[in-house]
């Protein structure tokens, strides 16, 4: 007689055993799509270490800047300010963005360098509160009113681990000038490190937290990819603010930038003021978007993402761009049919281009007042 074993050995000859329990046949086809849920959910819901840049917004600045009702033109036109989204993404999101020719998917390192999101958050919210104030400065005086900024030095408030100041500099130190030329303000200490190469040496004066006064010797570094204002620039590697600043402004002006962080908002703070401040319409009418870094000199800086913030720039229906020199041909390339971009290097550019857009113009520049 056959036995049950020799019966299964035969089974595919012709015999059939007998159907798997209920609980089996869930075990054997469940525990499948209970992993490939998981998956999916993990692919979802868990962050990777990495950011999506993307198209943000091209919202107007006009309403953002605050002027006394004597002092204030409201214009017709409209200024808009250029953003990016910047957001750490899952697995999923990391792939659609790799899919999508608006969006940038880089590792988190690009962004955050050595600092945490803490620490990434502040240095970006300084960073537009430089920004506002020196738009401030250079609107009025390219209107002749006198402004002077006063500060006693550029006050350590971070210092990146691993960076050049790293052993050098610690928070709550004080640099009061760099090779000999006195730095009252944070922003001349930046000025003057930009203008360096990595590799080369800077003397740094500083007073220390206990009251000391002492010299630094740090030899510059490359800057890392979200910190470089240009290529090739020189890195010391610090977060800094002007100990004790003050402003001697003529009136009150406020600019309530949100959310909004990072320096690139200068020069559309800038247009927006001086619009605000004069008659007549200085972008002619017309919705211009801008971006670019704004220095006390008038120099426009080029900022990063580009590429996102003309795609923000062509979904908010602006005519026209104006960009910074180092970012004129991929905005170009981004911009298609129905928006015109235009290079600025300059403040004083910037008012041609608006000019010939149509725009008021505006007197030729009063004389400089030293801060």
């Amino acid at each position: 007689m056959d036995t049950i074993d020799q019966m299964v050995v035969r089974g595919p000859l012709g015999w059939s055993p007998p159907p798997a329990p209920p609980g089996r046949a869930l075990l054997r086809w469940g525990l499948p799509v209970v992993v490939v849920c998981i998956l999916l959910a993990a692919a979802i819901l868990v962050e990777i270490p990495y950011y999506a840049i993307a198209p943000g917004t091209a919202r107007q600045v006009n309403d953002l800047i605050a002027l006394p009702p004597d002092r204030a033109n409201p214009p017709e036109g409209r200024v808009l300010l250029a953003t990016v989204a910047l957001r750490r993404v899952s697995t999923l999101e990391a792939l659609q963005g790799w899919l999508d020719d608006d969006t940038a998917v880089v590792p988190e390192g690009q962004i955050m360098g050595d600092q945490g999101r803490r620490d990434f958050n502040r240095e970006n919210r300084d960073l537009m509160d430089d920004s506002k104030h020196v738009a401030v400065l250079v609107a009025l005086r390219r209107l002749g009113f006198p402004v002077a900024e006063q500060g006693k030095g550029a006050l350590v408030i971070e210092v990146s681990p691993g960076s050049p100041a790293s052993g050098h500099l610690v928070t709550g130190e004080v640099v009061t000038s760099v090779d000999a030329v006195a730095t009252p303000l944070s922003r001349l200490v930046v000025a003057a490190i930009g203008g360096r190469r990595p590799g080369e040496q800077v003397r740094l004066s500083v007073t220390g937290v206990d009251g000391t006064a002492r010299e630094e010797v740090v030899t510059l570094a490359a800057a890392p990819a979200a910190a470089a204002a240009m290529p090739g620039d020189g890195y010391l590697g610090v977060v800094m603010r002007t100990k004790e600043q003050s402003f001697d402004l003529p009136f009150d002006v406020s600019i309530d930038s949100g959310a909004i962080g990072g320096p690139s908002a200068g020069l559309a703070f800038t247009l927006g003021l001086l619009d605000a401040l004069t008659e007549g319409e200085l972008t002619g009418g017309a919705k211009v978007a801008v971006t670019g870094t704004i220095q006390p000199d008038g120099s426009v800086g080029d900022v990063g993402g580009v590429t996102q913030k003309t795609a923000a720039v062509r979904a908010a229906g602006a005519e026209y761009f104006l960009v910074p020199p180092g970012e004129f041909d991929e905005a170009r390339a981004r911009a298609g049919r129905g928006l015109q971009v235009r290079k600025v290097a300059t403040l004083e550019e910037a008012i041609v281009a608006l000019q010939a857009l149509g725009g008021a113009g505006l007197p030729p520049p009063a004389p400089a007042v030293p801060a």
